[in-house]
């Protein structure tokens, strides 16, 4: 029971990174999300998605360019849908402008717990999830003030330590430290054993989190729900 709930987190946290466009193309993009999202043609990011990638596959780059570019323009749009829309852009040979090309738009920090690791991603528009090593998982996308600003006051924190940041090719951790990766429109970078300074602000943000998910299930502070479903919030 143990290996297939850490099997299980280990899916969900590699699944999570991917979210944060490490790499991934359209078509991935495209095959990934497939089983889960029903597309019928109805206008919306997703569908904008699934055509830009069959334009590409039809040889038409310029006119995927054009269709990504208005998913950017939608209103309220999700921060990780624009992250994703950007690894595609860079993908077909787009760059974002300089003024906005490394605004950091969400963190990822990964850390080392219970024979695995720990996830903890926070977005600019306030949406978070958490991955525990055995197989919990939070996903956060309801609206409110207080967790939105430990969101960004994460993000904030990443900003000073920027200068150790380096590009993050690859979905591999290293072995026993923590790390935390900027997501940005250029892409992601990564910051191996990061500061206090930012795995304060995440700590604060899970335990937030972890709080708010006992309260809505009604259970007392410190019951151990470690092996508990996926819960969205």
């Amino acid at each position: 029971m143990l290996e297939e709930r850490q099997d299980f987190a280990d899916k969900r946290s590699l699944q999570l990174r991917t979210e944060g466009s490490f790499g991934q193309s359209l078509l991935s993009l495209r095959k990934r999300y497939r089983p889960y999202i029903h597309l019928d043609g109805t206008p919306g990011p997703f569908q904008s998605i699934a055509d830009a990638s069959k334009l590409v596959d039809a040889g038409k780059k310029e006119e995927a360019i054009a269709l990504l570019r208005r998913v950017l323009n939608a209103p309220q749009l999700e921060t990780r849908i624009q992250l994703w829309v950007w690894s595609a852009l860079r993908e077909l040979g787009q760059t974002p402008d300089a003024k906005s090309a490394f605004e950091v738009l969400g963190a990822i920090i990964e850390f080392p717990s219970g024979g695995g690791y720990d996830t903890l991603a926070a977005y600019v528009d306030g949406s978070a999830r958490y991955l525990n090593f055995s197989g919990a998982a939070i996903f956060w996308d309801a609206e409110d003030p207080a967790i939105k600003a430990m969101c960004q006051a994460l993000v904030d924190s990443t900003i000073p330590a920027s200068n150790r940041a380096k590009p993050r090719l690859s979905l591999s951790l290293p072995r026993g430290i923590p790390q935390v990766t900027m997501l940005t429109r250029s892409g992601p970078f990564v910051i191996a054993s990061p500061p206090d300074s930012v795995i304060g602000p995440g700590a604060a943000l899970m335990m937030e989190l972890m709080k708010r998910t006992k309260e809505k299930k009604g259970e007392p502070d410190g019951t151990d729900n470690s092996g508990a479903a996926p819960l969205r919030v």
